[in-house]
């Protein structure tokens, strides 16, 4: 088995190099300047040759994407949306890959009756048997039930589970490469994001883990009158293909659209953003890819998400800690954000925290005094992640995801409404988080939660103890320590130990003092012992001393 997936793994890098030879990815000779000094009937004697000197660089870029498949495809969107990491021009390009896709000859019917083992006319008017659309993943189908209810068919291309995985291990092997002979790569944390990326996209193979996250969603926005998700059948769903309702509206995007339906896109935008606030903030569970071709809007004025297969996910602590680097946002608070940024990172270096706050308000002001027409995109990211990778910050992945999430949205707030502050539309929003940390309830539970923790501490400590007491008896403890500056930390732990020493004395002239004048014992005055008076005497010259010496040691 080992050596198919090998001989699989070699013919699929086999074909990934002779595709991007098709396109004329000899960049060597492309960018040599050849064509000012040879003939043209040398240069343009093939088709090949053609077209590695006449076609758009960018187009070739795209081209080549869409023909090595799903894997490429996926990470062309992701990079259609990072203008921080690729040119302007390129970026432009790229977008086109979220509707041009090409379709698969498919014999839908046969399909739908072999996987779901049902005569389909019993169950349906209809099923169209040419594509509504066409994704990487997967195509849509669209059909009729037999009680007239519209509904479409998600259904996975062929053998693609075979070549999204051997895809991914070509992405693996090469970022593995590039990280030893680049530090840069390494520094970018690019191996972490190919593996976060193949994460990603292994769920989106599995149409089971799609169908449930869209009944979480559902019950995560159960009672929301400004969300519709579309309704599943499963019956009629395996994990290749899903059955659900069709849904009748337009892309958010679509400005045309929704003036024809008399809404306001101003509204919209601000209805999307809270919905999306709402998934981070407050669900921890969000819709990962949010581009226009998900996101829609039906007649009544509803955002409508559809295509769950990515989907960030956040344990409740992260999601407390993003909570508060929203509000630490919103207060310009550089110094609390470094703080939480601190307690999110899996991986941080920061060597000078000052440069940072300054770096964390820099971008607080370039948001904050600009309207999204006004903002550079590209240069707010690109200091971003130069802010990151200065610092050696290693975030959760789904961290990525989300700031994919809002480097799309931000796309498609330009679209709506070039005015728009963010700060001011999310700020109503956190001012509704920051009330609810404020009530009964939340404090209630933050004590639950701390006195929990006290409690599994409390358990936990004199086991861990005894423990170690015992690899200590049988020479199992090894320190390995480096010391840095001996001399000025000998100095301390001499001026530690002599203010230990003060206090100690000082203690004990007290004490004996005391019990010395209760026990009347020796000669008196006043009706306390001489002996008594002598240590009271002390006790204070000592204490005298100790202050003295600590008020000097400031």
């Amino acid at each position: 088995m080992m050596y198919i997936q090998g001989f699989q793994k070699i013919k699929r890098v086999g074909q990934i190099l002779k595709i991007l030879s098709k396109h004329g990815f000899d960049e060597i000779i492309s960018r040599s300047n050849l064509d000012r000094i040879l003939p043209d009937s040398f240069l343009y004697w093939n088709n090949h040759t053609r077209k590695i000197f006449e076609e758009d660089f960018n187009v070739r870029i795209r081209l080549a994407i869409e023909e090595l498949g799903p894997t490429f495809i996926k990470l062309g969107q992701l990079l259609s949306n990072r203008p921080d990491i690729i040119p302007k021009d390129l970026q432009e390009e790229l977008v086109k890959l979220q509707d041009n896709v090409n379709t698969e000859e498919l014999d839908l019917k046969l399909r739908l009756e072999k996987e779901l083992a049902i005569d389909l006319d019993d169950h349906f008017l209809s099923i169209e048997t040419v594509p509504l659309a066409s994704a990487s993943i997967a195509q849509v189908y669209k059909g009729e039930l037999k009680d007239g209810k519209d509904i479409i068919f998600k259904v996975k291309r062929q053998n693609i589970d075979e070549i999204i995985r051997a895809d991914l291990d070509f992405i693996k092997d090469l970022v593995r490469l590039l990280r030893k002979k680049y530090e840069v790569i390494n520094k970018m944390n690019l191996y972490e994001i190919a593996l976060s990326f193949e994460s990603s996209l292994l769920n989106e193979l599995s149409f089971t883990n799609e169908l449930n996250n869209i009944e979480r969603f559902r019950r995560n926005f159960s009672g929301n009158k400004d969300v519709y998700i579309p309704k599943v059948y499963r019956k009629y769903s395996t994990d290749t293909l899903i059955c659900m309702e069709y849904i009748d509206g337009v892309k958010i995007n679509d400005i045309a659209g929704l003036e024809n339906y008399g809404l306001h896109r101003k509204s919209i935008l601000q209805n999307v953003l809270d919905l999306f606030l709402e998934q981070v903030l407050m669900h921890g569970f969000f819709h990962a890819d949010p581009h226009p071709g998900n996101v829609f809007v039906n007649k009544r004025g509803q955002i409508v998400f559809i295509d769950f297969g990515a989907m960030g996910f956040m344990i409740p602590e992260d999601r407390k800690i993003i909570e508060a680097m929203v509000i630490d946002f919103l207060a310009n608070d550089a110094r609390s954000l470094i703080k939480n940024i601190k307690k999110l990172a899996i991986v941080h270096h920061i060597q000078d925290e000052r440069r940072l706050e300054r770096d964390a308000y820099e971008i607080f002001e370039m948001i904050k005094q600009n309207a999204l027409e006004d903002i550079e995109i590209s240069v707010m990211l690109q200091k971003l992640n130069i802010v990151l990778q200065t610092n050696h910050i290693l975030l959760p992945d789904f961290v990525y995801i989300l700031l994919r999430g809002v480097s799309i949205l931000e796309g498609t707030g330009r679209q709506l409404d070039a005015e728009l502050n963010i700060p001011e539309s999310i700020s109503p929003f956190a001012q509704k988080i920051a009330a609810q940390k404020l009530s009964s309830d939340y404090i209630f539970g933050q004590l639950k939660e701390k006195a929990k923790m006290i409690k599994d501490v409390l358990e936990e400590v004199p086991d861990d103890l005894l423990t170690l007491l015992d690899k200590v008896k049988n020479d199992k403890i090894t320190l390995n320590h480096r010391m840095q500056d001996f001399d000025n930390l000998q100095l301390i732990l001499h001026r530690m130990g002599n203010k230990f020493l003060l206090s100690i004395l000082a203690m004990t002239f007290g004490v004996g003092a005391s019990i010395l004048a209760h026990g009347r014992v020796g000669y008196l005055l006043w009706g306390i012992p001489l002996l008594s008076w002598f240590g009271f005497i002390m006790s204070f010259i000592l204490c005298f001393a100790l202050l003295n010496h600590l008020y000097k040691s400031k």
